[in-house]
């Protein structure tokens, strides 16, 4: 049975490169380090594709989602291997200072990191809604020439602790080696506080 699901995700993976070419994207602006960047500009010569990791953030609470906290945890880890292939951001409707903070809180030093200047892009790629709910969301772009075209995007199901998504973090795929498997555990930025203050 291990093998059959082996096989039948690469099967998607290989329908999922045979997609057909998405829409054409305006140029979107983003902000680093205090300074505008544009969507083309994320993409470092010689490698035409771009993968967005859209970390969830409540401007009303000031506060990042622990799940994204959580894939990001992982994603910081396996950056240097990803960008050998492939081009690799995390953006946020945070504001940059802010997302920067959380960055160094969590140790997260092997990732680039970018702000949404305003919502269009977050509402576009469905990573927040028009009340400012956000959801996390995986989004693959392609270069061509000068055009940069959508090519896939992902959101996790919640309510079934990140299906959808949950092969993008080892943590999911490890507690369901154990005779327990992930059951109803989820992860908290408590604590992953907790944890940090007692290494």
């Amino acid at each position: 049975m291990e093998i059959d699901l082996r096989d039948r995700i690469e099967a998607v993976a290989a329908m999922r490169r045979d997609l057909p070419p998405g829409p054409v994207l305006p140029e979107y602006t983003f902000i680093e380090n205090g300074a505008p960047v544009r969507l083309s500009e994320l993409f470092a010569a010689g490698k035409p594709h771009l993968i967005l990791y859209h970390l969830m953030y409540w401007v009303q609470d000031d506060s990042f989602c622990p799940s994204c906290s959580m894939w990001i945890d992982g994603f910081n880890g396996i950056a240097p291997h990803v960008r050998q292939r492939a081009n690799f951001v995390i953006a946020s409707r945070a504001p940059f200072d802010r997302l920067q903070e959380w960055a160094a809180h969590r140790e997260w030093h092997r990732l680039r990191f970018i702000s949404d200047d305003g919502p269009a892009f977050a509402r576009d790629i469905a990573a927040e809604d028009a009340e400012g709910n956000p959801d996390s969301t995986i989004v693959v772009f392609e270069k061509e020439g000068d055009c940069v075209r959508h090519v896939y995007t992902a959101h996790p199901i919640l309510e079934h602790r990140g299906q959808g998504i949950d092969l993008l973090t080892p943590v999911y795929a490890l507690l369901d080696l154990t005779p327990a498997g992930r059951g109803d555990w989820d992860t908290s930025n408590e604590a992953f506080d907790v944890w940090m203050q007692a290494r």
